[in-house]
């Protein structure tokens, strides 16, 4: 489960370093203009400068879309300010006219790593002793006046100090904060257990009491109705009408049972189980409903199974209450440890503000929540429905 989290931790951090090489990529053409403009002489130590610093971050960029860098994309971010601190080291070498300007954009670029990339007291450790032992040997080994560079990297490792304080006080924080978040998961995967039990229960009673009770009167009323003498032919009629809603009423009980706890789900697992539920949704909203799947397992952890059913039981729900759709189709896939869930309609689409009808996605939000997965919902042609869930390491019980 550890290693899930930090799997999804790591897909988390992803959109992170995409804003982040966005930001550094579009401060290039900014303050290259600038320089160029009040600093003609250096424009050729300039060029270099800037052409890594855009080369670094656009490789960062390009990393976030391949496999690699989608699973680690902390070497990546790491990797990304280590060398923009190198970069700036190097400059500074070479430029060695303005030790203060380049204290602070080191110190500024130390203080955004630990903003936008939450790193561990240790990582943020890494990154400062890199960058200031980079700008101390760049300034022992440039000639300028002792006094500027000894403030300005006073102020540099007074920064560095700020930084990695931070880093452990956000990090403890952090860690709190994670720390309740899973006690939150673990009692809300307990509720859903019980009320899966319960719902389980109730299922059974409903068609082993209640049901076979019910099919007892039937029975009852069918054998007073053919007992009854040719004379009573009214209270026949009333009998006959009495043995006719019981029925109803078995036929009705025996549909509940399967939107409470479906035993096909225990006995044969989720893809069975889903297929059976929407040819039913087909038929009861004259909705038409497809299932796909691409290398899904027989069976899955019982967890997943149900929270899976129970996810495409509730947006169903919506789309025959509000979306007023033709064509709803389901899809399951599973990749690199994960199972994907897509439910698309070609209904209405959401309302305007954007808020997802009725109280069910608060419901599924939690139950996917729970199991370390995530929800998006969108809305173009029609609404769209992704459920992400991992598996890596789980198997089917």
């Amino acid at each position: 489960m550890a290693a899930e989290k930090d799997a999804f931790a790591d897909l988390r951090l992803t959109p992170r370093l995409r804003s982040a090489t966005l930001i550094l990529l579009g401060l290039v053409p900014l303050f290259l203009l600038l320089d160029l403009r009040y600093q003609s002489a250096r424009r050729p130590a300039l060029a270099v400068f800037y052409g890594v610093h855009a080369a670094l971050s656009g490789a960062a960029l390009l990393a976030t879309f391949t496999a690699t860098g989608r699973r680690r994309p902390d070497h990546v971010a790491l990797l990304l300010i280590l060398g923009l601190a190198t970069n700036i080291n190097v400059f500074f070498h070479r430029v060695p006219a303005n030790p203060a300007l380049i204290s602070d954009v080191l110190t500024l670029l130390m203080m955004s790593s630990a903003f936008f990339f939450s790193w561990s007291a240790l990582r943020q450790v890494i990154v400062c002793l890199v960058t200031c032992g980079g700008f101390a040997l760049a300034g022992m080994m440039a000639p300028h006046e002792a006094a500027p560079f000894g403030y300005a990297f006073g102020v540099l490792v007074l920064g560095a100090v700020v930084t990695t304080t931070g880093s452990r006080v956000l990090g403890r924080y952090r860690e709190g904060l994670a720390r309740r978040q899973t006690e939150l998961a673990e009692l809300s995967t307990r509720l859903m257990s019980v009320q899966e039990e319960e719902r389980h229960r109730l299922s059974r009673d409903l068609h082993e009491d209640i049901g076979q009770s019910l099919a007892a009167v039937s029975a009852y009323l069918q054998a007073i109705e053919q007992q009854l003498p040719p004379g009573l032919g009214e209270l026949r009629a009333r009998a006959a009408d009495a043995r006719r809603l019981a029925a109803k009423t078995v036929a009705q009980l025996r549909q509940v049972p399967q939107l409470l706890r479906p035993s096909v789900l225990d006995d044969y697992g989720l893809m069975p189980s889903l297929q059976t539920y929407l040819k039913d949704f087909q038929e009861r909203h004259g909705v038409a409903a497809t299932l796909s799947s691409e290398g899904v397992p027989e069976r899955l952890p019982p967890p997943i199974e149900t929270a899976i059913y129970r996810v495409v039981q509730e947006a169903l729900s919506n789309v025959a209450r509000h979306a007023r759709a033709r064509h709803v189709r389901v899809a399951l896939a599973t990749e690199r440890g994960e199972l994907r869930l897509r439910v698309d309609d070609d209904g209405v689409g959401l309302p305007p503000d954007g808020r997802y009808p009725g109280t069910g996605l608060v419901g599924i939000r939690e139950r996917v929540q729970a199991l370390g997965g995530s929800l998006t919902v969108a809305s173009r042609a029609g609404t769209s429905l992704v459920v992400r869930l991992p598996i890596r390491g789980e198997r089917a019980a």
